[in-house]
């Protein structure tokens, strides 16, 4: 079974955050989040608000972000709102997601 670190509606916290040593890792946040995080899965849900950088294999973003993200596969869903720079392979966009920035591929050839 996979250790998820969840981050409350009513929390905001300012950090690095890094659960890259637990197998299967994963991050839920729902609350508020200013700094690094870096997870296997990183999963903002919708209402939550986040700033720094992610670093993930996996990464749903489903609330606002300001920031960068470095992940394998992205998905933005039809709630998130995103300002900063992507680098990725895959990238899923929803209808209703707001994104502005730079978007790059993650490996090149």
């Amino acid at each position: 079974m996979a250790d998820v670190t969840y981050i409350s509606p009513e929390i905001k916290m300012d950090g690095i955050l890094d659960v890259t040593s637990a197998k299967g890792s994963t991050v839920v946040l729902a609350g508020h989040y200013k700094g690094e995080m870096r997870a296997v899965d990183v999963k903002l849900e919708s209402g939550s608000t986040f700033n720094g950088k992610i670093f993930a294999q996996s990464t749903e973003i489903g609330g606002k972000v300001n920031g960068d993200i470095q992940t394998k596969s992205l998905k933005l869903t039809s709630s998130a709102k995103f300002e900063g720079s992507i680098l990725t392979d895959e990238l899923a966009i929803d209808v209703g997601a707001e994104v502005s920035g730079s978007i790059s591929k993650l490996q090149k050839g």
